[in-house]
């Protein structure tokens, strides 16, 4: 769509528009060493953990001292970190009620609440790391994916209903946020599926890009081609201006604006979700810097700055056009409105 309506313009101002856009030049997502947070794991002595069988913590204990809880994955990590919590929570709450009358568990609870203590303070980057050092969440800013579709009907709620479950995990980085249930938690790998079964944030990456390029191209065929000689005399419209509109009809407006619309539309929604995901986490800085990058629209040279640019030098140098030959809403033969 995008190389047809390029090579429309260009045919309809005879003037000629490269349309050779490349390969994805956004950034490339910080490796993962880079975005990881280091983490500083409890190892209890033999002693305590035997101990801990007060609290039938043991279970949880040995699910992660086993082979396979030493290689889990990054959303298996945060899954079990979720359920680790709230036991060791209530494990302190069941200790502070016997403690009176049995005194000598003492040192366990304090014990058991220098644990609580130390896994609170460490969930803001456990979170972090399940959720953004995840393969799931890394294929969603892949330089390798083909662009949003051309009809993609609610891909916006889409993007809502992919993230909102890790913007509800991300919100227990702060204290005030409610725990969900067990069966939120233990269903979290149906939520990592899902982002893993789509591409929808990689391919907004790829779209952006590609628009940018294609308004920045129309663009300057439009500019080059009314330095070079005038088209219509006087702003009277005459065949050569009868084809421009054609064009602008056809393909700007029932063509390329809807696709342009739907995109901006989507990454608006993209962007503000991953805020909300990474308000209440802490954000290496590189990975801080490569995000301010994508999504800030004051970023000098970002990627969504540049999309924006585009767009407002794209629809100047049509409305430049059609004013040039007398189109502009107000005349007797204008055009739609080049917004």
């Amino acid at each position: 769509m995008l190389r047809d309506y390029t090579q429309r313009v260009s045919n309809a101002l005879e003037q000629p528009i490269e349309f050779e856009p490349g390969a994805a030049d956004y950034p490339v997502l910080p490796p993962r060493r880079e975005r990881r947070l280091e983490t500083v794991e409890l190892r209890e002595g033999l002693i305590d953990v035997l101990r801990l069988r007060h609290c039938d913590l043991l279970p949880l204990i040995a699910e992660r001292n086993s082979n396979l809880g030493r290689v889990m994955t990054p959303s298996q990590t945060l899954q079990y970190e979720l359920r680790f919590l709230p036991a060791v929570q209530t494990c302190e709450q069941q200790l502070q009620d016997r403690i009176n009358a049995e005194p000598e568990l003492q040192p366990l609870l304090q014990r058991v609440r220098e644990i609580r203590q130390h896994k609170e303070q460490q969930l803001p980057r456990v979170i972090w790391n399940g959720i953004y050092t995840s393969p799931e969440m890394e294929q969603q800013f892949s330089r390798s994916a083909t662009t949003l579709p051309l009809q993609a009907p609610g891909i916006a709620n889409q993007a809502q209903q992919l993230l909102d479950p890790f913007s509800v995990i991300s919100r227990l980085a702060t204290t005030e946020a409610s725990w969900p249930d067990s069966a939120f938690i233990l269903g979290l790998e149906q939520h990592y599926e899902q982002l893993y079964r789509t591409e929808i944030g990689s391919q907004w990456l790829r779209s952006v890009q590609l628009l940018s390029y294609t308004m920045n191209q129309v663009a300057d065929g439009i500019e080059d081609r009314l330095a070079r000689r005038p088209i219509c005399f006087n702003q009277q419209p005459n065949n050569r201006a009868t084809i421009i509109q054609n064009v602008f009809r056809s393909f700007y407006a029932q063509e390329f604006q809807p696709y342009l619309a739907r995109v901006d539309q989507f990454g608006q929604r993209w962007r503000r979700l991953h805020a909300e995901l990474q308000g209440p986490l802490p954000v290496p800085e590189s990975t801080a810097h490569y995000f301010r990058h994508l999504f800030d629209t004051d970023w000098p040279g970002g990627l969504t700055q540049q999309f924006y640019l585009a767009q407002q030098r794209h629809t100047d140098a049509w409305q430049q056009l059609l004013q040039h030959c007398g189109l502009m809403p107000g005349s007797e033969t204008g055009a739609p409105d080049a917004e």
